[in-house]
């Protein structure tokens, strides 16, 4: 399939703000302006990874087979790593539990298998929004195999798998610009209001977890998914086409997002001194989410994985 640098640039934002979003809330925290921007970027970077997951998964030429392994396998393998590091969640011998950022990796099995099938049933989408809703009315519904953002999250994917460029066309640029500015400064005052917790962006907990009750848990994720949404088309529209210095990151998202979290998890344990107020540690962290994407986008680390992951596929399959 012939790359295409719209969504390769798409990849590259996205994967900058994952870097960065976690760089500020482990090393500085999720409090005032780090909440903010941490806000800012929860509301779409992943509902718009996932949306754009599925609609690849749709155009994709791989095999059913190949992907699961590929993606089960580096989900196995990193889960794995990383809980027998020192900064582990949950027990270190529970895979059942994804680590951190590993969820996606999990979930990227259940929709790439369930979405070719689903997508055929009628009214998939509002069902799919109905069972988003719903499974933050479930407490026991968290961490365990990842089924709140599975859940939650497919609706992405599943709109993404039925998406078509052609929707966009007669759509005006200016139209996409304003809604990507109003949803922007919508979600900065809806956070500096206090209307929706930071977490609830996370797709993970229950509502009574985030100590908001159902009714309200479920306005909130409707507003949230409405957001993300209008964000993720209006960028897949204004983004250009054309090949960027920095298209390079989205081509080899995948291995800045499995290995960064090391490398912020170990400058965290060090415990860097703040450097005077939240602006400045804000622009640390930008910077240092720069030099982290350009290190991990060095082909020889995305050909060390592809290699890895080319083997365990023609192992098992």
């Amino acid at each position: 399939m012939i790359r295409d640098n719209r969504f390769d640039n798409i990849k590259a934002l996205l994967i900058f703000l994952v870097v960065f979003g976690h760089a500020i809330e482990y090393l500085f925290g999720t409090k005032g302006a780090y909440g903010a921007v941490r806000a800012l970027i929860y509301s779409f970077h992943m509902p718009a990874f996932v949306f754009i997951s599925g609609y690849f998964a749709q155009k994709s030429k791989s095999s059913l087979p190949d992907v699961t392994v590929k993606y089960l396998s580096t989900y196995l393998i990193f889960n794995t790593l990383f809980a027998l590091s020192p900064w582990h969640v949950n027990s270190p011998q529970n895979f059942l539990y994804p680590q951190l950022i590993y969820w996606y990796l999990l979930c990227m099995c259940f929709w790439r298998i369930s979405a070719p099938t689903i997508a055929k049933i009628r009214f998939a989408i509002p069902l799919s929004i109905l069972f988003t809703l719903y499974i933050g009315t479930c407490k026991s519904a968290d961490r365990f195999m990842s089924i709140s953002r599975a859940i939650c999250f497919f609706t992405f994917y599943l709109i993404g798998y039925k998406f078509s460029l052609k929707w966009l066309e007669k759509i005006n640029k200016w139209i996409l610009r304003i809604a990507l500015f109003a949803c922007f400064m919508l979600t900065l005052l809806v956070y500096y209001k206090g209307l929706i917790p930071v977490k609830m962006y996370e797709y993970i907990q229950s509502y009574a977890s985030t100590e908001v009750a159902d009714f309200d848990g479920i306005v909130m994720r409707v507003f949230m998914m409405l957001v993300a949404l209008v964000i993720t088309i209006s960028l897949i529209g204004l983004m250009p086409s054309k090949k960027y210095g920095f298209t390079v990151l989205g081509r080899n998202s995948l291995c800045i997002y499995l290995l960064h979290i090391y490398i912020i998890k170990a400058i965290s344990s060090l415990n860097i001194i703040s450097l005077g107020n939240s602006l400045m540690n804000i622009a640390f962290c930008f910077i240092l989410s720069v030099f982290i994407c350009l290190f991990l986008s060095i082909p020889a680390i995305s050909g060390i994985y592809d290699k890895v992951s080319n083997r365990l596929v023609r192992a098992f399959v």
